[in-house]
């Protein structure tokens, strides 16, 4: 059975079609997952038989994953649940304390498995996600384009994110927090920032909201880890990790900035004049009505 075979709707909650967000988001996480799932049996945290299984579990979700961008229901189902798995086994896996920890799974694989495995929580959220919309509207979109500029903004600020994370797995700088902790905490507001951006077209207040908790978050950990007396400045960070990364922390901030005061902009709209929100989808059937 295929998805949305029997209901139509004029528009969907993203700029793009959900299943198009399915596919791309989809290829991307089996691509991070199978890179993950090589470098723990290279680390030899799993062996040769749950590897196979694995990787088998893998070609499995692809299928999933193209079925579900062709409408299929049972395809829909299987990539968001593979995705779902996924994410249970890595948060257990490399964000805990013990064997697998991210600091330690870093010191034997090298800086590049902190940034895949930031990464795939995100990728893993979008799956979810987008099955979740292609269950029921797989292929319409949101035609309104205003927005789009804070979803590449979001876009652009999860890899700022998840890079600037990256360069606090390398010096084991999280404040407080330890590696894995903050590792995980940066790749959750990387997802809320890019669900954010993916839902304020269609849903204003959810979507403003998710962006404001996620660039929130980003700068006022920048503030606090980096300005405020007794915490490591931008200049320690670019003569310890180098002039790029410090660049990198930057810009993640400035856009964070930048978003928060639209996104709490936009919210703060919606909630005073809540009605204004629904007046272009309105339109089209007062028209029709009126002819």
């Amino acid at each position: 059975m295929r998805a949305g075979a029997g209901v139509r709707r004029a528009q969907g909650p993203f700029l793009l079609p959900a299943r198009v967000v399915l596919l791309v988001a989809g290829l991307i996480a089996v691509a991070l997952g199978t890179f993950t799932l090589l470098h723990d049996y290279h680390a030899g945290q799993v062996d040769r038989l749950y590897t196979i299984l694995a990787l088998l579990s893998g070609l499995v979700w692809l299928a999933c994953i193209g079925l579900g961008f062709m409408g299929y229901r049972f395809g829909v189902f299987g990539a968001g649940a593979i995705a779902f798995v996924q994410f249970g086994v890595l948060a257990s896996t490399h964000f805990v304390s013990g064997a697998g920890a991210l600091g330690t799974f870093v010191k034997h694989e090298g800086l590049p498995v902190a940034t895949v495995a930031m990464a795939l929580v995100p990728a893993c959220a979008l799956v979810v996600m987008s099955a979740a919309v292609s269950w029921t509207n797989p292929s319409a979109r949101n035609p309104r384009q205003e927005t789009i500029a804070l979803l590449l903004a979001s876009l652009l600020g999860a890899v700022f994110v998840i890079l600037q994370a990256t360069d606090g797995v390398h010096r084991t700088d999280f404040g407080t927090a330890n590696t894995e902790d903050g590792a995980f905490a940066a790749a959750i507001v990387a997802s809320l920032w890019l669900a954010g951006g993916l839902w304020i077209g269609r849903v204003r207040r959810t979507g403003a909201l998710l962006i404001v908790v996620a660039t929130f978050i980003v700068w006022y950990s920048f503030v606090t880890l980096h300005l405020v007396k007794g915490g490591t400045s931008v200049r320690e960070i670019a003569s310890t990790s180098g002039v790029i990364w410090a660049l990198i922390s930057a810009a993640a901030t400035v856009l964070a900035g930048a978003s928060f005061v639209v996104a709490l902009t936009l919210l703060a709209l919606a909630l005073v004049r809540p009605g204004r929100s629904k007046q272009p989808q309105t339109a089209p059937a007062a028209q029709r009505a009126s002819r």
